[in-house]
């Protein structure tokens, strides 16, 4: 019934909830600084293959074997993690730590409302408020003005998570050479150029040209190479000085990540605005709150 299947999938995204902030814990448990940085862009590399990879499979399943399998198969495979989690995945939590004995609510508001972990929460949101009118944005654009067909829209919507992930390695080695402020205004400024070459696109080219999908996917493609840039270095600055309180501040930014990522994209969509100025609207906004969050990197960086 539709009552069980929404249920159902509640259930299924606490579960997610879950395991996304034990990842995020385990990382800043185990890491931190430029470490820290590295592995949480390696985790949001990889969790960009996910919207990639999933629509194809889901769809070759359902398309075949009917629309439970899809299910069953994550049914399966969330079995089989839980299995290799219980056996393999030791406790993270430093003995050294200081067990919180306080009021859960009263450490979420004084996470939430220190000034640091917004600015660099905040960028997280940013981005990933792009992604996600980019994701929404993009049958109507790449179908309907590009004409793509659903097989050739879902081949290059997944290329762009493969691109993610490859340029998040590249990311990786440059905050092993040149730290996190670089890593971030490198993703801010892709951001931009991302930004003024989807707001051009009307000026430079005819209309004609103007609907084939490379005038939309480029720059998409460049903002999408400074959110790799960007998120791992943001997340390691907005969990870094929460070692005692590391979950709930890993739970903290996923809920910033997502929430303010939702609301930037429904006041684009909402807006009377094209398409392509939206998204370009929203890569401004992921610019913006980049500079400043390296602002206050190097503010940082200076003051140690």
């Amino acid at each position: 019934t539709p009552g069980m299947f929404i249920a159902s999938r509640l259930i299924q995204g606490a579960g997610v909830c879950c395991t996304s902030v034990v990842a995020f814990t385990c990382v800043r448990d185990c890491f931190n600084g430029n470490e820290a940085a590295r592995a949480f862009g390696f985790l949001n590399g990889t969790l960009n293959i996910v919207p990639a990879l999933a629509p194809l499979l889901g769809g070759i399943m359902a398309e075949y074997y009917g629309w439970r399998l899809p299910f069953g198969f994550l049914a399966l495979y969330a079995f089989i993690l839980l299995i290799l989690t219980a056996k393999y995945l030791p406790e993270t939590r430093p003995e050294s730590s200081v067990q919180h004995k306080e009021n859960p609510l009263k450490s979420l508001v004084s996470v939430l409302f220190s000034k640091r972990f917004l600015i660099f929460s905040l960028v997280n949101a940013g981005t990933m408020g792009m992604v996600l009118t980019y994701v929404s944005l993009a049958p109507a654009v790449l179908m309907g003005d590009a004409a793509l067909s659903p097989l050739q829209f879902s081949v290059v919507f997944g290329a762009n998570g493969f691109w993610i992930m490859g340029i998040s390695m590249i990311a990786n080695r440059v905050i092993r050479r040149a730290g996190r402020p670089v890593c971030l205004v490198s993703g801010g400024v892709l951001m931009a150029l991302g930004c003024i070459a989807l707001a051009l696109s009307p000026v430079l080219f005819s209309a004609q040209i103007q609907n084939h999908w490379l005038i939309y996917m480029l720059p998409v493609a460049a903002a999408c190479a400074g959110l790799a840039f960007i998120m791992g270095p943001a997340t390691s600055y907005a969990l870094e000085p929460y070692s005692d309180n590391a979950g709930v501040a890993s739970a903290l930014v996923g809920f910033m990540q997502m929430a303010g990522g939702a609301v930037l994209t429904l006041v684009a969509i909402a807006s009377p605005l094209p398409p392509k100025t939206a998204l370009a609207v929203t890569m401004l906004c992921g610019a913006l709150l980049a500079w400043n969050a390296y602002r206050v990197s190097k503010k940082e960086q200076r003051q140690a």
